[in-house]
């Protein structure tokens, strides 16, 4: 029997219990990313920060001290649960790293966990790359690295590789240096990032968004002696929508179709890092949250599939693949609930028919933006993975 004064830890007991079963609901069944759904987006990104749940739920049954048999029971059910829910997704990764021969390292999980990849736009890198024809101001951060042979004394300072970083946001939000760490990182890796933004749906229209990659692309060319860049050693990355836009701006090269936004000269991108990227917008429907990625998709495209299907087959990257496509390296969550597994496997069968180099890694227990951990297991896979694959395509 509950005492009155026990009243309030039971409330509290049931209502730990209904949101770890909607947490556990939404990390099981990666639906409704737009919805509630974002409790297991949240869950997956950062697992064993349930962990200060099942601490909690076990000072509430501490708390109890088994005068109230029922309330302690639920405590201790929500403790034991949110424990389950914290480890499942690290074991199942650190089994994928060994299998991926990684080395994942819970320190550095820890030392991130306060601080998640997120920011903004830096005033203070800040340049405007272009001008659009509707008259948008095109800006840019850049994040310098050090030249390799800086500080080393004799000839001018040898040029180092660059990477354009594109943002996601469904083609229609985002800006610049929303996921930052990226950019400190490959700095450490000898890049100079070019944290690019672009125009935005729906005032962009459906050629526009490539353009602006494509003209940021052609800037940096352009400007590579000034940053101290080697125009033959720049790569593309980009994240979800972001990287829909890299692949196609590196796969369309000189493509008519497909102009800069800007008058710069086409260039030939060395490498290209697909995170959670569509390559297939005419397949993009099956997603866990098919009403979010179609509403996002009529806004870039202008209208439906059944409207624009020669809009949709264009804008697909694995369309725009050839021989001379560069080498691509795709990472994908397995739990990711807007991108489905198979826009993985249709830009991997592209690529391989083309004869392209490529390599694709499916991350289990893993979500869509799962870089906004960057302590994370699935994110220590994705680093190591990327820093070999630049290693060996990207001229780093």
């Amino acid at each position: 029997m509950t005492s009155r004064r026990a009243w309030p830890l039971t409330v509290v007991a049931y209502l730990l219990a209904g949101v770890v079963a909607l947490v556990a609901f939404y990390m099981l069944n990666p639906i409704d990313f737009d919805g509630i759904g974002r409790l297991g987006f949240i869950a997956l990104a950062f697992p064993l920060h349930l962990l200060i749940g099942a601490a909690a739920a076990g000072a509430g049954l501490f708390a109890c001290r088994l005068k109230d048999r029922p309330t302690a029971g639920v405590f201790g059910a929500v403790a034991v649960a949110t424990a389950v829910l914290a480890l499942w997704p690290s074991v199942v990764l650190w089994h994928q790293a060994g299998a991926y021969d990684v080395e994942l390292s819970i320190g550095d999980y820890l030392a991130n966990a306060l601080e998640p990849n997120l920011g903004g736009p830096r005033l203070d890198r800040t340049v405007e790359y272009a001008t659009a024809p509707d008259g948008t101001r095109l800006l840019l951060d850049v994040w310098r690295a050090a030249p390799a042979g800086a500080g080393v004394p004799g000839p001018a300072m040898i040029p180092g590789p660059a990477m354009i970083n594109v943002h996601g946001g469904g083609w229609a939000h985002g800006a610049r240096g929303g996921l930052p760490a990226w950019n400190r990182w490959l700095n450490r890796l000898g890049y100079t990032v070019f944290d690019i933004e672009y125009r935005l749906a729906p005032r962009a229209g459906w050629r526009d968004e490539i353009g602006d990659v494509k003209c940021a692309l052609g800037w940096v060319a352009a400007h590579a002696a000034e940053y101290g860049v080697d125009p033959a050693r720049i790569g593309v990355m980009g994240h979800s929508a972001g990287a829909n836009l890299a692949m196609m701006a590196a796969y369309s090269s000189g493509d008519a179709e497909f102009p800069p936004s800007c008058a710069v000269a086409a260039i030939a991108v060395r490498s290209v890092v697909n995170l959670y990227g569509p390559t297939d917008l005419t397949r993009f429907r099956s997603s866990g949250s098919a009403g979010f990625a179609e509403d996002a998709l009529k806004r870039y495209v202008g209208g439906s599939l059944a409207q624009y299907p020669e809009r949709y087959r264009a804008l697909s990257p694995l369309n725009h693949v050839g021989a001379n496509a560069p080498p691509t390296i795709t990472l994908l969550g397995e739990s990711d609930r807007i991108i489905t597994l198979d826009q993985a496997e249709f830009l991997a069968q592209a690529l391989t028919r083309a004869g392209v180099a490529h390599e694709t890694y499916l991350l289990p227990a893993t979500d869509h933006a799962f870089d906004v951990n960057w302590g994370g297991f699935a994110t220590q896979i994705a680093r190591a993975k990327i820093a070999r694959f630049l290693r060996r395509y990207g001229g780093g």
